[in-house]
């Protein structure tokens, strides 16, 4: 229950959720690691991350050396890369 919490509030605070939004996979990680590291928040590891991801309803993809979440987006002013 605490990891799903946890999640919800990075979503809240650093993303954009919308229909047309689409973020790369390990960049969205990043964003989230570093995100729950400044909030002294438990960070899981990225298998987790997909998980919660996909429980939240957001789709994973995947294609030519590339994977990204469909629906999700980082702010700009949290981006890491």
């Amino acid at each position: 229950m605490m990891k799903v919490k946890a999640f919800k509030g990075f979503v809240r605070s650093c993303c954009l959720v919308a229909p047309n939004a689409k973020y790369p996979a390990a960049e969205l990680y990043l964003t989230y690691v570093n995100w729950c590291i400044n909030c002294r928040r438990t960070v899981y590891d990225q298998f987790s991350f997909l998980e919660m991801l996909e429980k939240q309803g957001f789709v994973y993809s995947a294609g030519l050396g590339k994977s990204y979440f469909e629906g999700i987006a980082v702010l700009p002013v949290y981006r890491v890369v």
